[in-house]
């Protein structure tokens, strides 16, 4: 979370570095974080198809009000804005949060953000989360739309707090960032999926558990600065949340091999990896396709797009990168029925 004081960065990093191995509570020595029944399902799911029920293992404690079950893709790290690991990683907290809901069961196929989504062959996570909506609903309400007790807008607040040592400066804009997504006040925060818009507004990119729990830190931290007329206590430490991030469920996606994915191909290969002036694709195909190639930044934008009519056989395209950034992009191959993926660096 670029946004942390530099102070309290580092303060993260410890407690992450052991976010694995224990639960992560706020705000009272009794709260209790949801912990769910770890495993591995052994029969792939198919992509249309539900998963079966999670269980807990753990139940939260009474001031975690809602419990709702948040969906990470395995080996496939949050990144910020910039394409770079977002540094609060730490397996499995690192992983990018794909989907949330109440229940525990998920169709893979509509899981998703940040254009990130379950190829054939990929793994998932699911993982408990504690926290009490209400809370949310409140303070998100007060500071998007409230006024403190001298008339001043509460969303101020973020441009005092962006001033602070070690904080970026960006910050200050994150009611606009909020609204810009669709969140305008209590109505629109329903469930996590939702607070999860929130969040992604106070970091640079994508949102892993750990980001989560670092906002959620953050804004703990600052509790002193809201002030009751902003949905705030005028204490630290008033948001109260559970999470135990070592306790996972896995599942796997239906099919595991490329030939499955698309059109049998037989064939798929990008290089150099990373790259720097441009990327060669190749691959094979058994039968005749029309294929799309896609180029798509970390946020999920469309930045190059290659239309191929009537592709057999071995084939090769080149992809011009040298005016794109550094970082890490997808890079998708489709039929228009099928897609296969790949991350490339460009340096």
């Amino acid at each position: 979370m670029k946004h942390l004081p530099n102070f309290f960065y580092t303060l993260c990093i410890l407690a992450f570095a052991q976010a694995i191995q224990a639960q992560n509570t706020c705000c009272d020595a009794s709260t209790v974080a949801p912990q769910i029944t770890t495993g591995f399902y052994g029969t792939q799911v198919a992509g249309s198809a539900s998963t079966p029920g999670v269980s807990l293992a753990v139940n939260a404690s009474a001031d975690l009000v809602n419990v709702e079950y948040v969906v990470t893709k395995r080996n496939s790290v949050a990144l910020d804005n910039n394409g770079v690991i977002d540094s609060t990683d730490g397996q499995p907290s690192g992983s990018v949060i794909i989907g949330s809901n109440v229940s525990g069961i998920f169709v893979p196929d509509n899981l998703g953000r940040y254009g990130v989504s379950l190829n054939a062959g990929d793994t998932f996570d699911v993982t408990a989360v504690g926290y009490d909506l209400s809370l949310v609903k409140v303070l998100a309400d007060s500071l998007l739309n409230g006024k403190n007790a001298s008339g001043n807008p509460c969303c101020d607040l973020f441009q005092l707090i962006a001033l602070l040592p070690g904080n970026d400066p960006s910050i200050a804009g994150f009611c606009d960032s909020v609204r810009n997504n669709g969140v305008n006040g209590a109505g629109d925060i329903n469930d996590f999926n939702d607070v999860l818009v929130v969040f992604d507004a106070f970091g640079g990119g994508q949102t892993s558990l750990a980001s989560v729990l670092s906002t959620l830190q953050l804004i703990n931290s600052y509790g002193s600065f809201i002030t009751t007329d902003c949905g705030g206590t005028g204490n630290n430490d008033f948001l109260p949340y559970g999470v135990d991030a070592s306790a996972v469920y896995g599942y796997d996606r239906e099919g595991t091999v490329a030939v499955e994915q698309l059109s049998d191909l037989s064939l798929f290969m990008v290089y150099p990896n990373p790259a720097n002036e441009q990327l060669m694709l190749r691959f094979k195909t058994e039968q005749t396709v029309d294929v799309s190639i896609r180029l798509y930044n970390t946020l999920g934008q469309l930045l190059i797009e290659q239309n191929k009519a009537a592709v057999a056989g071995d084939y090769s395209q080149m992809i011009p990168t040298a005016m794109l950034d550094a970082g890490i992009y997808t890079l998708e191959l489709s039929d228009g029925k099928h897609s296969k993926t790949q991350r490339v660096i460009i340096r």
